[in-house]
């Protein structure tokens, strides 16, 4: 039998395997409560310990303990109260990792060819999207990707219809997203991880259009631009034919040949500049490297004690190393003399240390 039980959350766990029990209360009693895996990944809000839900369901009895369970099937956040928190909560946590960041959101494109929507096929934003699309220029393709906008699984089915649009339609100039108006638990759709996250992962700019001008949305934070309404967005992503009209007559064919080969030979400037920074840095990079190999020369030259030979010095050798010392030698020791141009073989006749 289906039953619906309100009361506060209280002892949630989140499970490893991705089921979360908790306990449903009021003043007096609790109720114990199983939430499947499957169900989690289609909530509507993020709920937390303390906040007041009314979760649908069935009873059932845990054999092994010997107590009533609620196996839930849906859960509602009860009062706007619970949901500015939610709401609050998920905002501030998204904000913290960037997705709302100025940075990354994008123009819209001047004059797009072609758009797509995510949006209820059978809804009034579809309608007025297109109404007012094809009322401003007859040279704009919409393609529509139909969506749940409202009710469990629709994040996912939103989320799902922009990932299409990006893999199947690249070409798309730009990506409407959005519904009509409703109540906040109407919109909470588009308050959901994973349209947000969908909306900035977006490689096609997208427009938010989520309600009326009041409602403000988590996807219109994460989106390059937000629309008040989806009539607003529309008008936002397509020009008037009379803009595009004046814009073409003022552009005549030797101002747009003045224009192009102005940004030509501001884009050779450039180039040269380049060219030239790049050969200043190379000959630099080449000069520095010289000057090292010459001081590291220097190093190793001083170290050869070959060199002597050049300058009319000889080296001495015992058993095939050079003498640094008198000490190194006695009377009647072989030593080899190595001359410039030869070398000698003697015997040493005595020594004498130097008192210097």
């Amino acid at each position: 039998m289906n039953v619906s039980v309100t009361g506060e959350i209280s002892n949630l766990t989140r499970h490893s395997s991705g089921h979360w029990y908790f306990a449903l209360k009021d003043a007096g009693s609790a109720v114990r409560c199983f939430l499947p895996s499957d169900r989690v990944r289609s909530l509507r809000y993020d709920i937390s310990e303390g906040m007041q839900i009314c979760a649908h369901g069935y009873v059932s009895v845990y054999e092994r303990g010997g107590y009533y369970s609620l196996n839930i099937r849906d859960i509602e956040v009860e009062g706007e109260g619970e949901l500015a928190i939610a709401f609050e909560r998920l905002k501030n946590r998204l904000e913290s990792e960037g997705l709302f960041d100025p940075g990354h959101k994008r123009q819209l494109p001047s004059f797009p060819s072609k758009i797509g929507v995510v949006t209820s096929p059978t809804g009034a934003a579809v309608r007025d999207i297109i109404t007012t699309a094809r009322r401003r220029s007859r040279l704009v393709d919409i393609i529509v990707c139909p969506c749940l906008v409202q009710g469990p699984g629709s994040a996912g089915s939103v989320a799902d219809a922009i990932y299409t649009l990006n893999e199947n339609f690249p070409d798309l100039d730009l990506i409407i997203v959005g519904r009509g108006g409703g109540s906040a638990e109407d919109l909470w759709t588009f308050n959901e991880e994973a349209v947000a996250r969908a909306v900035y992962n977006s490689k096609i700019p997208v427009i938010s259009a989520v309600g009326h001008e009041k409602d403000v949305v988590i996807s219109d934070m994460a989106a390059d631009v937000r629309a008040a309404t989806p009539t607003a967005a529309a008008e936002l992503a397509v020009p008037h034919m009379d803009v595009l009209e004046d814009t073409v007559a003022r552009h005549s064919p030797e101002r747009m040949f003045a224009y192009i080969s102005d940004r030509l030979q501001n884009a050779q400037l450039r180039t040269d500049n380049l060219k030239r920074d790049i050969n200043a840095s190379i000959e630099r990079i080449f000069a520095e490297y010289e000057h090292r190999l010459s001081v590291l020369k220097l190093d190793i030259d001083a170290g050869n004690p070959e060199l002597v030979l050049e300058k009319g010095y000889i080296i001495a050798g015992k058993d095939g190393r050079w003498l640094s010392a008198v000490s190194d030698i006695a009377p009647g020791d072989l030593i080899k003399l190595k001359f410039r141009d030869g070398s000698a073989e003697c015997s040493v006749i005595s020594t004498e240390v130097s008192n210097g």
